[in-house]
């Protein structure tokens, strides 16, 4: 089926009305919401997992049955929140596979976690931690929606080892893709692009947009811009001097037009 890069039904607001930050800032919201204000990173990933698993549902025309969605997930907090859209998106009748772009042993709690919920759940195999890149190939070939959770805002410079392979097939598939917050080679904070870079159909920015997703550099790359609330009281926002005003008075997930 046709993949809806700007799904209808999400209230809009003019990108140039909402405060942007750069990675550092992010850093510091992160910081102030876990260790000020006791939110679990859990919490956050979970939020922003079932964000991205509705966004990519509305995507796919609001009908899970019979689609297909590879899900490649990083070993940090962004491949932790691809890791809990799965099982929303599996709820909803999607057939969904995760690619695991890392090594078991090296990734996140907060991704271990989620491995951990989708094992019991019967959805990750361990072929899946295993898969070759023919086996990913003719997953990818056949995916009518792919979610890019593999490196988050943090990164600098283009991603590298098992990352970079990843990222390196699914642009050579030419399937439409899903980035959460910031496609993987995309600085962040400056929008440079690196090599390889993951080339969106859409983005989906969390708590706040990142800087580099709105530079002009940027743009071929992040294609459609929604933003997800994922629970950080504006409070935080405050105490750092961010003008962040009621940006999700209209629902949980807005368009951004440029």
């Amino acid at each position: 089926m046709n993949v809806k890069p700007d799904p209808a039904g999400f209230p809009q607001r003019r990108a140039s009305d909402v405060c942007t930050v750069t990675a550092a800032q992010m850093r510091d919201v992160q910081r102030i919401a876990q260790e000020d204000f006791g939110l679990d990173i859990l919490q956050l990933t979970e939020n922003a997992g079932r964000s991205a698993a509705q966004l990519a549902f509305a995507m796919l025309g609001g009908r899970g049955k019979g689609q297909r969605v590879v899900v490649l997930a990083g070993g940090g907090n962004k491949g932790a929140a691809g890791l809990a859209a799965i099982r929303h998106l599996a709820n909803w009748g999607c057939r969904v596979e995760p690619v695991i772009g890392g090594v078991e042993e090296e990734v996140s709690f907060t991704a271990r976690r989620q491995m951990h919920i989708l094992r019991q759940s019967g959805i990750l195999q361990p072929a899946d931690l295993e898969s070759s890149e023919v086996t990913l190939e003719e997953q990818l070939a056949a995916a009518d929606l792919v979610i890019d959770a593999l490196v988050g805002y943090g990164l600098e410079g283009p991603p590298v080892g098992v990352a970079a392979a990843v990222t390196r097939l699914a642009i050579e598939s030419r399937r439409p893709i899903l980035a959460l917050d910031i496609p993987t080679g995309v600085n962040a904070t400056t929008g440079e692009v690196s090599s390889p870079a993951i080339r969106a159909v859409t983005t989906l920015m969390l708590d706040l947009p990142k800087r580099g997703c709105l530079e002009s550099q940027a743009r071929g790359m992040v294609g459609e811009l929604f933003l997800a609330d994922i629970g950080i009281p504006l409070s935080v926002h405050q105490r750092l001097g961010l003008p962040v005003r009621d940006i999700f008075a209209e629902g949980p997930i807005i368009r951004l037009r440029r």
